[in-house]
């Protein structure tokens, strides 16, 4: 039997270590054509029929068909018209192809290629922006298509854009267009040019016949920008990344507008996750807005918070005030004017005696500024005799503060002894509740003497 075992687990131990060896992500490590195929490399081995359904690739822009061929990890596609002159292919994986271990490709996978002969000329075949155009977006990307593939060096040296912005160049379609992403925001209402100079040239030196200029300008500053978001009462929040920490679980939210939003955000502007209801009330003129929940937020807990075009708030509810009830002992006093009392634990053995002396002490964890008011205390604590002849009556209750953030209830009481152990259930309400409204949330109960 013990021999069973070990080569069971030989056997598991084996497996794991095989599938957990092939838990990379596959990737496309080379991909080339010739005059019939396009052949395509994986870096580990793929499963053919999702890899192939995965596949497309289109010629002029139109999608074309044909038949795969595999050498291991190597996908062949032969065009049903094979690779046609004077074209344009671009080819794609997408992320539905998946090795033989079910990992899917990352990323999609794409390949641009033509088979033009060597350009006479070269020339700006298209861009994404024109003269006179107006734009609202501070981030928009420039997007050049050039007739051939550009060479690189030269387009740094001759591209501009005016007044200066900064930003990168990303090369696409194997060189033949070039993106220009801003890393910094245009302002709004102004006026930009972008330059293209005439030294730019393509790869095989044929340069641009003139110098290639476009001015466009930003639209005006729109109304009903998001400027701050406010806790009610409190300090502004931080948006980002950062964690707004200290939020009350009783909060309500300020978020204040350059001017009046459109009627989309005035009807929910804000959405939270974990998702809470929430009520809004709008001043006169619409620039301002205070969101209430509908219940109170839970307490230690993380919530993302979007508000506006782009801004994005984390806010952490672990406010003192908001910090639940929680009992951390409960102890018994024989005789009250003496000694330390003993800490009672589920099916804890208490020889009660008689005497008019004795104290039960409730000791709960709160917030630090938090107190039990004795009137909230009333009726939320409990200690009942199931059976027997033990007597123990309840005679007064006081309330208190131990050290800050520990609060405790006595309950003062006579007993009259039983002559058997007799079982004893002491409770707490879950109704029980501070100074700052937090309750216990759920019963406690505790049982000793238990037969």
């Amino acid at each position: 039997m013990k021999k069973f075992y070990l080569i069971a687990f030989m056997f598991l131990s084996c497996s794991f270590a095989e599938e957990f060896a092939h838990m990379n992500t596959p990737k496309v490590s080379d991909c080339s054509y010739d005059e019939k195929s396009i052949e395509i490399t994986f870096s580990s081995e793929m499963e053919k029929g999702i890899t192939e359904q995965a596949f497309s690739c289109m010629c002029n822009n139109e999608t074309i068909s044909g038949t795969f061929i595999w050498y291991e990890r190597k996908m062949c596609f032969y065009p049903d018209s094979g690779i046609k002159e004077k074209s344009r292919y671009e080819v794609e994986v997408g992320t539905r192809a998946e090795d033989k271990y079910g990992n899917s490709l990352k990323e999609v996978f794409s390949y641009v290629f033509t088979t033009f002969e060597k350009e006479d000329k070269f020339f700006v075949q298209k861009m994404n922006i024109s003269d006179g155009d107006i734009v609202s977006d501070l981030l928009h990307p420039i997007e050049i298509t050039f007739s051939s593939p550009v060479d690189q060096t030269a387009f740094y040296q001759g591209f501009g854009m005016s007044p200066g912005i900064k930003g990168s160049v990303s090369f696409i379609d194997n060189g033949q267009a070039v993106i220009f992403s801003p890393l910094e925001k245009l302002d709004w209402n102004s006026s930009y040019t972008v330059t293209l100079k005439k030294s730019i040239s393509d790869q095989y030196g044929n340069s641009l016949p003139s110098d290639y200029s476009v001015t466009f300008t930003t639209a005006p500053e729109p109304g009903g920008v998001l400027q701050r978001v406010c806790i009610k009462d409190g300090a502004e929040l931080i948006s980002g990344n950062a964690v707004n920490k200290g939020v009350p679980k009783n909060a309500s939210l300020v978020l204040t507008y350059s001017g009046a939003p459109d009627s989309k955000t005035i009807r929910n502007p804000i959405s939270i996750s974990p998702s809470q209801d929430y009520t809004t009330i709008w001043n006169s003129d619409h620039t301002q807005c205070t969101v209430t929940f509908k219940k109170r937020l839970p307490y230690k807990t993380l919530l993302e918070l979007s508000a506006g075009k782009d801004k994005r708030y984390l806010l952490y509810v672990d406010d003192e005030s908001s910090k639940p009830l929680a009992v951390q002992e409960i102890r018994f006093y024989q005789d009250y004017t003496s000694g330390t009392g003993d800490v009672l634990q589920y099916g804890s053995s208490v020889v009660f005696e008689t005497g008019s002396q004795s104290c039960f002490e409730f000791v709960f964890s709160a917030g630090s500024n938090a107190e039990i008011l004795t009137a909230d205390a009333y009726g939320t604590v409990d200690i009942a005799v199931s059976r027997g002849n033990l007597a123990i009556d309840l005679e007064r209750l006081e309330t208190g503060q131990i050290e800050p953030g520990v609060l405790c209830i006595r309950v003062f009481c006579s007993i009259t002894a039983g002559t058997i152990q007799t079982p004893v259930v002491i409770s707490v309400n879950g109704t029980l509740k501070d100074s700052y409204g937090n309750t216990l949330e759920e019963d406690y109960v505790l049982r000793i003497n238990s037969l």
